[in-house]
């Protein structure tokens, strides 16, 4: 096993970047006891499900969100986060900036204690932080303080230089402030030198789970390869047993559905179990097909080791092809990928005699729409339209629900987007209006969302009524409404600088739901 922490290589030409006032202070630090609950392992895992790499992370939402370094996970098949405690959990990744090298992770359960966000903006040189880690991954807990010594822009990305003495192992854990409030995540250091080491700043990617961009580099991490060999060994076994194994014959094409009652695989995904017997020497073409998950095609007996392919069928399809070296039988899986996380919904399973083309991985012909179970709802500018988003929705990968809705509209026309709500803190994502989706928290009168573009082409535009993910899982009544022209919006108005928004309690809008995780 290796322990990561990236070695930074060119900074020597990076200047230091403006720093704004002293942060005010706190009336009560967070206590180091809540901080080490708060922090956690992370196990990288390779196909054989054993651990190649480990490093930092740490809780920041009740749902059972972890932000860690990206390059902790670079060449992981699957995750696991070890809790202060020896609690080990499966994790998933929800969101993933490889530039910045952050990432964020999902995992089931509630979390022991969350560490807050403060502000990386606020920060000035001389200011003294803090590192929580788990050094070599042998050390959880460890504690050590510094100053941060520079403020750096890198690529872009705004680091902190800091005096704190970090280790192997302690990438991707949180960088302090005096009142314990998380202000970077540690990334690199320069092994040529004494105590230069690197946090990135936190302002920039706080959010990071409603980037697009972040959510569709997250589909990337953690895949299954094309059509490959894997020993599997006990350690990769289920990590809940005990479902019926289905059987089906070449020729025969079944369908079904994956729930949340099924078996998990080690990385969290669903599976189900299916088993085949063929004619020696007889090719066969195994097909999995799902317009509700991105499936993934697992069949053991087939070779030495386990054939694992994600989209080698038409689409987003998955496709083995083999020649049956013995009668079998043969296990199939049924399974997902592992992001967006826990996937289910209907399938469709083919085994059919003969050999048929499989796919080059990234040939480019899978593009599945996230969550999308059914159509989307149509609007008419200029109409507005009364809804109830509701804990039946489907769900965004940071586990907000959403509803989905479509319009069309003239080449060049300008339009502006309004979603209010009374019982939820709404947010608006708007696709096809440009190469990234747009979205927009509190751009319109008090905590309504707003979102303003010129058409560029007729569309269609699909528009997702979703939710802060703080208070999670938020539902309640809203209107959305689609006007032709341009109304101002808030210039405030972010997710670190509400504006005019002033939301009361949304507690008592708060459902106690099972997880149904869709994106």
């Amino acid at each position: 096993m290796r322990t990561r922490l990236a070695v930074l290589t060119a900074l020597a030409a990076a200047s230091a970047a403006p720093l704004a006032a002293q942060q005010p202070t706190a009336a009560a630090p967070v206590p180091l006891e809540t901080i080490r609950k708060a922090v956690v392992t992370i196990h990288a895992l390779d196909a054989d499900g054993d651990v190649s790499a480990s490093g930092t992370g740490f809780f920041v939402a009740p749902e059972g969100m972890v932000v860690t370094a990206a390059h902790v996970l670079s060449d992981a098949v699957a995750c696991s986060i070890e809790m202060s405690d020896g609690e080990k959990l499966r994790c998933s990744v929800a969101a993933s900036d490889t530039a910045k090298d952050v990432m964020l992770l999902m995992v089931s359960g509630t979390p022991p204690a969350m560490l807050r966000w403060g502000s990386s903006a606020r920060a000035q040189d001389g200011d003294e932080v803090t590192v929580v880690s788990n050094p070599l991954g042998q050390l959880p807990g460890t504690l050590s303080k510094g100053i941060i010594s520079a403020s750096r822009v890198v690529s872009g990305t705004r680091l902190l230089q800091i005096s704190a003495p970090i280790s192997h192992g302690s990438s991707g854990a949180p960088l302090l402030n005096a009142q314990g409030l998380v202000i970077g995540v540690i990334r690199s250091t320069m092994e040529r030198g004494q105590a230069l080491n690197f946090a990135t700043a936190t302002d920039a990617i706080r959010n990071m789970q409603t980037d697009p961009a972040a959510v569709a580099e997250a589909q990337t991490m953690l895949r299954k390869p094309t059509v490959t060999a894997r020993a599997e060994p006990p350690a990769a076994a289920p990590t809940r047993a005990g479902g019926p194994v289905r059987s089906i014959a070449v020729g025969q094409s079944v369908s079904g559905d994956l729930t949340s009652d099924d078996e998990l695989y080690p990385d969290t995904s669903y599976y189900q179990r299916w088993q085949l017997t063929a004619a020696r020497g007889q090719d066969v073409t195994i097909d999995l097909s799902s317009s509700e998950f991105d499936p993934v095609l697992i069949v053991r007996g087939a070779a030495d080791s386990s054939l694992i392919n994600d989209d080698g069928g038409p689409g987003c399809a998955s496709r083995v092809v083999f020649t049956a070296r013995t009668g079998g039988p043969y296990t199939i899986l049924v399974n997902t990928t592992a992001s967006p996380h826990r996937q289910t919904g209907h399938f469709t399973l083919s085994v059919s005699p003969g050999t048929k083309p499989v796919d080059p991985l990234n040939s480019g012909d899978c593009q599945p729409v996230a969550g999308a179970s059914g159509p989307a709802r149509p609007l008419t500018i200029g109409q507005p339209v009364s809804g109830r988003l509701t804990s039946s929705d489907e769900l965004y990968p940071d586990t907000t629900y959403y509803q989905r809705f479509s319009f069309s509209a003239r080449v060049g026309q300008d339009i502006t987007i309004d979603l209010a709500s009374p019982e939820f803190d709404p947010v608006l994502i708007v696709r096809g209006t440009a190469d990234t989706s747009l979205i927009n928290d509190d751009g319109g009168p008090g905590c309504d969302s707003r979102v303003v573009f010129t058409a560029r082409t007729s569309g269609p535009f699909t528009v997702l009524v979703n939710t802060t993910s703080d208070p999670v899982r938020q539902t309640g009544r809203y209107t959305l409404t689609v006007s032709d022209g341009r109304k101002p919006v808030d210039p405030r108005a972010s997710r670190e600088s509400p504006g005019d928004c002033r939301p009361g309690s949304l507690q008592e809008n708060l459902r106690e739901i099972p997880e149904r995780p869709n994106e």
